[in-house]
């Protein structure tokens, strides 16, 4: 998007990592002071933006900058999460111009295989695209221009999630899965979880088990629960889904 938007080397700011977050949050000086126009990205939970990202983003006033937005999700939907984040956007006085909705692997694809090696050389065309077509609008979005798609898990305030399964005589302590969590919940000296209740906190992105190259976290469920699953994706495996992007 942001090369569409004639720019290759984009200020990138990684609000995945608690730190990056915290200093959204807490610094006196906007990181947008010296953007012209701000591109978020986030993935889709139980088609819903992550709390983490909401409430990191509604610390960051707009001031009218140009804005696109962008949510990814495994192919199955992306729920309420697009229009979320174009409201927010705009609640926060940026002018939305584009939204796009694209496919990336699904968090629990060694589960169930789904979107494998999405998002692919045609979902990034999609994005370059959309990237370029807001060059050329000054138009803003609102959330009624976002369609949703509407199921129990959308509609729910509650976000469902596995966990991963740690096996500590594998780990190495390498700190990979550490600097992986969006939460901050795993001991890079350790491989352990820093406290009883991270376990509870923990939203069940599987970025630790992407991460691990020595499979001390893997995905491991039992067979009622991969049934569930199969049942629960499986048009998300029939359907290849393409990218969704909206433009005024």
């Amino acid at each position: 998007m942001a090369a569409g938007l004639g720019d290759v080397k984009p200020l990138m700011v990684n609000m995945t990592s608690p730190e990056i977050r915290r200093h959204i949050t807490s610094h006196s000086k906007p990181v947008t002071e010296n953007i012209d126009h701000l591109i978020v990205g986030s993935p889709v939970h139980s088609g819903k933006l992550p709390v983490q990202v909401v409430r990191c983003l509604k610390e960051i006033a707009g001031h009218g900058r140009k804005c696109s937005v962008a949510v990814i999700y495994g192919n199955r939907d992306y729920g309420i999460a697009l229009r979320s984040l174009v409201e927010l956007l705009s609640e926060a006085g940026f002018n939305v111009v584009s939204a796009g909705a694209f496919i990336g692997q699904h968090t629990y694809s060694d589960i169930v295989p789904v979107a494998m090696n999405r998002p692919d050389f045609t979902d990034l065309k999609i994005a370059f695209t959309l990237g370029l077509e807001s060059q050329h609008t000054a138009n803003a979005l609102s959330p009624d221009d976002i369609p949703i798609q509407l199921d129990k898990y959308s509609a729910s305030s509650e976000y469902t999630s596995l966990k991963p399964t740690y096996h500590k005589k594998r780990c190495q302590h390498c700190g990979l899965c550490a600097d992986a969590c969006p939460l901050g919940l795993i001991a890079s000296d350790s491989g352990c979880l820093i406290s009883t209740r991270s376990k509870k906190q923990c939203i069940g992105c599987m970025a630790c088990v992407k991460k691990c190259r020595q499979k001390a976290r893997i995905i491991k469920v039992n067979p009622m629960v991969k049934l569930i699953m199969s049942r629960l994706l499986k048009q998300a495996v029939k359907e290849c889904r393409e990218p969704l992007i909206i433009v005024k």
